[in-house]
């Protein structure tokens, strides 16, 4: 499912005060995308985006006196809450005379989601590991958009998320009830291209995202049956990207891709690492015809090596390189742009590339890049 179908399921059950179920195996951006949601929905609404569990319990309580002025992402894993009473509230009892009375405290969170004037996301993940005393919880919440006796903003979009049964052994089945009562979004392993411009915004290692464009889904998802054996999923690559950037040890990279990836993956990185280090990038800016005899994975590799020392190029032989891969194949020329961007920014890629493209260029380039 591409972002654009998602956001406008989320806008809709937003809008219509309906609860969502996102099912999918785990690393593959169930939560990613929830919270690029969010931070949208946040820009729509021209609140300001927070993530609740960032912030301090003295800004916590700032933020419910001045509910109106934010869209909060309240992430809270289900099964690691233990007690129902970190969700719904620990009583207290108060004396009224010779009266006792039992009063329900919230915990913060829901303080500012019962707020009338707040706005933003309670995403409940890990639904399906949760204990039937949560689940029981979750499905009040879900059901009447309430915990106890505090009802839920109108402003506030109730997402939780699970894993298939298939592939989590450990996982409880939902109850019926429940199910019938959520949208239903079942999610595979992103697209190639979303994943790509999702991984331009966030700055994701160049060498990664050529990478993945160069091996396709089979790079994004790779599954192992074996104890300790790690997949290969989205949030893997994001997780390498951190540890990686700005590193050119090869055995520094080695160990770190057979630490985040399934090692049928993380010895065809290793490799194109190594192969992507033994080509002459300089050579292929003066002999386009060389370039173009290069194989498909060397010609990613390439790109991957222009970008990443495209601040010392001479900027006239970049861009006529640029506008060769134009001619040679279109979305060559919108990867490097995008590989320039994600080393050196965007004010970069604007003053030194795209102030010197063609007009026409520009505009096709820009829509392979944003998909827009």
């Amino acid at each position: 499912m591409n972002q654009k179908t998602f956001f406008k399921l989320l806008d809709k059950a937003f809008e219509k005060k309906k609860s969502v179920l996102l099912i999918g195996v785990h690393g593959i951006g169930k939560s990613q995308m929830t919270y690029d949601w969010a931070e949208y929905k946040a820009k729509q609404l021209n609140r300001k985006y927070i993530i609740w569990h960032q912030l301090s319990e003295e800004e916590k309580k700032k933020i419910i006196e001045e509910a109106e002025k934010y869209f909060a992402m309240i992430d809270i894993k289900l099964q690691s809450v233990g007690d129902p009473s970190k969700i719904s509230g620990i009583p207290i009892i108060i004396n009224h005379g010779n009266e006792p009375k039992i009063i329900w405290l919230p915990p913060l969170a829901v303080r500012f989601l019962t707020n009338p004037k707040s706005a933003g996301v309670l995403f409940l993940d890990e639904k399906n590991m949760a204990s039937p005393s949560l689940q029981s919880l979750s499905f009040e919440i879900d059901l009447q958009r309430k915990v106890g006796e505090w009802a839920f903003s109108e402003n506030v979009l109730i997402i939780s998320a699970g894993n298939p049964l298939d592939v989590n052994i450990s996982a409880n089945p939902i109850p019926k009830p429940d199910l019938n009562r959520n949208l239903v979004i079942w999610l595979d392993v992103p697209d190639t291209d979303d994943w790509i411009r999702w991984a331009i915004r966030k700055e994701i290692d160049g060498r990664i995202i050529s990478f993945v464009k160069l091996f396709g889904k089979e790079a994004l998802y790779q599954h192992s049956e074996e104890e300790l054996k790690q997949d290969t999923t989205p949030r893997s690559w994001e997780l390498l990207s951190d540890m990686i950037k700005g590193e050119d040890d090869i055995e520094f990279i080695r160990v770190c891709a057979f630490g985040y990836l399934h090692e049928i993956t993380a010895n065809k990185f290793v490799a194109y690492i190594k192969s992507m280090y033994q080509l002459d990038y300089k050579r292929f800016l003066e002999d386009f015809e060389a370039f173009k005899e290069l194989s498909p994975e060397n010609q990613y590799a390439v790109l991957s090596l222009i970008a990443k020392h495209s601040k010392k190029i001479d900027k006239k032989k970049l861009v006529d390189f640029i506008i060769k891969l134009a001619d040679f194949i279109l979305e060559f020329s919108a990867m490097l742009i995008a590989l320039c961007k994600v080393e050196y920014g965007k004010n970069f890629v604007i003053k030194e590339i795209l102030t010197k493209i063609p007009k026409d260029l520009k505009g096709r380039i820009f829509y392979l890049v944003s998909g827009e």
